[in-house]
């Protein structure tokens, strides 16, 4: 008799879980997406306590929607309608992003002519990584492709060379605009990934000679305290690096980049104290609107967003 009963209460649940799968499919296509995932969650719980679960959710849904939804049931309709906005920031990142996937097809298509177009393109394009891409043509199969990734490695380190020799030419330490552009020139080339490992220790030697003068001789700039974060964080100087970041927020406090720099460092170091004293000395200056999207989600967690200045 027992084992009657208990078989029977098996078939009764293996026909619920079936007819619960039947149902979900042929509801996908009539219901709206919240609507939809009230069934999912009624058939869900019925799966546990088959029939009941589904009179239960099903009469709590219809509570909510006469006497006032629930914080859980709004939270979930966001989550559902959710859409991503911010399509034009989404397009920029992937035009100028690093990784230049299709660039790294091209190089390794089956297709000499592709991979031929794409390794002379290096010639006359600004690309950082631009070693890496090459050292993909360097170790190809086909013969034709080592051979214009060579000479393409080749003609790019003479063009930055003899950027190099007329930028020293032009060297004056009484005009900011020479100093800028053989900074740049240096850290162009340690960005290129295209010189030795003897020659990336001697060039970050000279960009941060170069940016010290400037820093030394000349009123503060923003581009000056970037590099000098980037290339402190290279060489892992994390006093110079906090010191100058500092020094940027100081000069520059209407510059958000600034602050984001600074709340990068103590974020890394989980120094979770001096991120939320970096936000809330924001806070007075800048609006959430003005915060980057990669940060919002930091920011709404982590500060008190009622006295932030757009809510003022």
């Amino acid at each position: 008799m027992e084992s009657t009963i208990r078989l029977g209460l098996i078939g009764i649940y293996v026909a619920h879980a079936l007819l619960a799968f039947v149902l979900l499919i042929a509801l996908k296509r009539k219901l709206k997406a919240p609507d939809y995932g009230v069934a999912v969650a009624a058939l869900s719980f019925g799966l546990f306590l088959p029939f009941l679960a589904e009179l239960a959710v099903y009469a709590v849904y219809r509570l909510a929607e006469r006497f006032g939804r629930s914080g859980l049931i709004e939270d979930y309709d966001d989550y559902i309608d959710f859409k991503v906005v911010n399509y034009e920031q989404i397009r920029h990142e992937a035009s100028t992003s690093s990784h230049l996937l299709p660039l790294n097809d091209a190089i390794n298509s089956k297709d000499p002519a592709i991979r031929k177009h794409s390794i002379l393109t290096h010639v006359n394009q600004s690309i950082d990584h631009q070693g890496k891409y090459l050292q993909m043509g360097l170790e190809s199969t086909d013969s034709e492709t080592v051979h214009y990734a060579a000479a393409t490695m080749n003609i790019l380190i003479d063009q930055y060379e003899q950027e190099l020799k007329l930028a020293k030419r032009e060297y004056d330490l009484g005009n900011p605009d020479t100093i800028r552009r053989l900074a740049t020139i240096y850290k162009r080339m340690i960005h290129s990934e295209l010189i030795t490992e003897v020659m990336l220790k001697d060039k970050r030697g000279a960009w941060l000679e170069e940016l010290l003068k400037a820093k030394t001789l000349y009123p503060p700039s923003p581009w000056i305290y970037e590099d000098l974060n980037e290339i402190y964080l290279t060489l892992e100087r994390p006093k110079e690096q906090l010191n100058i970041l500092k020094e940027y927020v100081h000069h520059f406090p209407e510059r958000i980049e600034a602050h984001l720099m600074l709340i990068n460092y103590y974020y890394e170091r989980e120094r979770w104290n001096e991120v939320k004293a970096v936000m809330f000395m924001m806070q007075t200056q800048f609006s959430l609107e003005d915060v980057p999207y990669e940060y919002r989600l930091l920011f709404e967690e982590w500060s008190d967003t009622t006295s932030w200045k757009n809510e003022l």
